[in-house]
């Protein structure tokens, strides 16, 4: 296995890079994950060509995520993805709401069947969605949302109105090649005042950095994501920014979850236990995660300055 010549990040030369994993779920022969010992980003090398990756995104993301999710991850069909993320809207509306002002004009990038915006949209906010995945970004549209297969199109179709006071995505940045210009882009739609909000994996989640599980280890890196961040990183990214930023932590999946990859070295599990548990045990096993720094999920912030 051969190093990069230097981290696609911050351009430390190949001696501060060093090979995290050979496991790539999905990926083609050669593909590892590298990890960068001066910024601390983690990076897919070789990259999927950008032919590769339309492709991906175009005819196979959402089955990949159905197969890596399984029956509970809703991605067969759009009602039943609104569903099944029912809970994760709710855990992320508990930060997102001191950004959203009555009738603000958000942009979710990513925003898969929408289940995000449309209760937004139920509040008065005027709402814009971009998602590349033919099947969900159409389903979008019929539930009277304008929605674009990317960013460039949006701001080409849309002129003077591609302007926002949040622009928020999850789950999309580890997705993007150039990361740096990709924030650096919606930050330019932002209006003054307005504030940047994202979610990304935390690669010192538990399953890994602490029980050091084999089969979530084989599960984990997936050929999909260009990035894996940790606070280190994902501070160093926010700071080149030049703008305020902060980064926030939170946890995702439960004990019940983990327990399951424990057990079964497979996904799945959310729940299946918090009949038993309680669920103030599963709290607790969040916030204690979240505490340790050993949580799954980060939280970037960015705001624009008003004018």
């Amino acid at each position: 296995m051969s190093l990069p010549v230097r981290c696609p990040l911050c351009e430390a030369d190949h001696e501060r890079q060093h090979a995290v994993t050979p496991h790539v779920y999905g990926g083609k022969p050669g593909m590892a994950f590298f990890g960068c010992g001066s910024c601390g980003a983690i990076y897919a090398w070789p990259r999927l060509s950008p032919e590769e990756e339309r492709h991906f995104y175009a005819a196979e993301f959402s089955g990949f995520m159905a197969e890596r999710a399984g029956s509970t991850g809703g991605w067969e069909q759009p009602e039943r993805h609104i569903r099944a993320n029912e809970a994760q809207r709710l855990r992320r509306m508990r930060y997102l709401e001191r950004f959203i002002a009555p009738g603000a004009r958000v942009l979710e990038i990513g925003c898969s069947s929408g289940f995000m915006l449309y209760p937004l949209a139920d509040r008065g906010c005027d709402c814009v969605g971009v998602e590349p995945s033919g099947v969900f970004g159409e389903y979008v549209k019929t539930r009277g949302i304008p929605c674009f297969d990317d960013v460039a199109t949006m701001s080409t179709e849309l002129g003077p109105r591609a302007s926002f006071d949040l622009v928020m995505h999850f789950f999309v940045l580890e997705h993007i090649a150039e990361a740096e210009a990709f924030l650096r882009h919606q930050l330019d739609l932002l209006r003054p005042g307005g504030v940047l909000v994202f979610e990304v994996p935390n690669s010192a989640d538990a399953l890994f950095s602490v029980y050091d599980i084999p089969a979530f280890e084989r599960f984990y890196w997936s050929v999909a994501h260009h990035w894996y961040f940790n606070e280190q990183s994902l501070g160093y990214l926010l700071r080149r920014l030049g703008h305020p930023c902060e980064i926030l932590l939170d946890q995702r999946y439960d004990l019940s979850n983990h327990l399951i990859w424990a057990r079964d070295g497979k996904p799945g599990g959310m729940g299946r236990f918090t009949g038993v548990l309680g669920a103030e045990i599963e709290d607790l096993y969040r916030e204690a995660l979240v505490k340790a720094r050993r949580c799954d999920t980060l939280i970037g912030v960015l705001r624009k300055a008003a004018a």
